[in-house]
């Protein structure tokens, strides 16, 4: 699943203000954060989207249990729960939840977004 086209069409400026909001910057060589080298801004884009949904998920009872070298997350529902995927993860919360993955998704990075806007507490 590509993260991004569930959060609809982002204008570059609100992209930019996203990242640099949560850390990156940006150098000759492309954007990078304190995880991760400079890489392109769509790339840095799913890495920052990543992170933020699965610090949501996290609100709702999952746990990360690690990234691997490329910047995925393996997921675990609670305690007990088997590892999967960030992508699986949001679809068993939103099946969960009776709502459409890309409705629960969008959710969550709009309050992320909000968050780096300045418009919720965080």
């Amino acid at each position: 699943m590509k993260l991004e086209r569930h959060v609809g069409g982002l204008s570059l400026a609100r992209k930019v203000n996203y990242l640099r909001a949560r850390g990156w910057h940006e150098d000759t060589e492309g954007w990078s954060s304190e995880r991760f080298r400079p890489v392109p801004i769509a790339r840095a884009l799913h890495h920052q989207l990543t992170d933020d949904l699965s610090r949501a998920l996290c609100q709702m009872g999952w746990q990360v249990m690690g990234y691997s070298p490329r910047g995925y997350v393996q997921m675990r529902d609670g305690e007990r729960g088997p590892s999967c995927s960030l992508p699986k993860a949001l679809r068993l919360q939103a099946r969960r939840e009776r709502r459409p993955v890309a409705e629960l998704t969008y959710a969550l990075f709009l309050a992320a977004l909000l968050e780096t806007e300045g418009g919720a507490p965080g």
